[in-house]
């Protein structure tokens, strides 16, 4: 098994698992994942969060859903300039139309998806969806060391995992641990 197949073996078991593979002291669940549009491309989708208008756009309409005319007196621009980032927007599934109560004749936009996140590895990837940061944080940390040896054992939900760091990150590593365990005994 290459050090590729067994980080890829531990990150597909690890989004669908409860347990030490998450945050249970804040009672963190795995959101699902939200479809972006299948014809979008991860290079449309990062091309549209380059510009400033799109994720102040993405930013207002998760607070509340917002006509263009709003979202354009709210992000500074024209009325054109919205409905420009509005249609890319929707194209790539990150906002829908949408209506309000109070005034249903007037259309707003709101935003779809909840996060997005972006994987560096042997390709760029974009995922929609509430990121988990413990499985970010995993994924991170298996993309940087030398994995040697890992074992996981469901039933008694422990991981195992043996890897070689260069001195000056060992005692980074040693450091973090003191400290994060010294804060979590108070």
């Amino acid at each position: 098994m290459t050090r590729r197949d067994l980080v890829d073996d531990v990150l597909s078991s690890s989004d669908d698992l409860d347990g030490p593979l998450t945050d249970e002291a804040e009672d963190v669940t795995p959101a699902e994942s939200t479809d972006v549009s299948p014809e979008s491309s991860d290079d449309e989708l990062l091309d549209a969060l380059g510009d400033s208008v799109s994720r102040d756009v993405l930013l207002a309409c998760k607070r509340t859903p917002m006509t263009a005319e709003e979202l354009a007196e709210d992000c500074g621009v024209s009325e054109s300039t919205i409905y420009r980032r509005l249609e890319t927007l929707s194209s790539l599934g990150l906002v829908e139309r949408s209506q309000r109560i109070e005034s249903p004749s007037k259309t707003c936009y709101e935003t779809v998806v909840d996060g997005l996140s972006i994987h560096l590895g042997d390709s760029l990837r974009v995922e929609a969806g509430a990121s988990n940061y413990v499985v970010d944080s995993m994924r991170t940390l298996l993309a940087a060391i030398d994995v040697q040896q890992l074992s996981y054992d469901r039933e008694g939900n422990s991981v195992d995992v043996r890897f070689e760091l260069a001195p000056h990150l060992l005692d980074a590593l040693v450091e973090l641990y003191i400290r994060d365990t010294t804060s979590r005994d108070r």
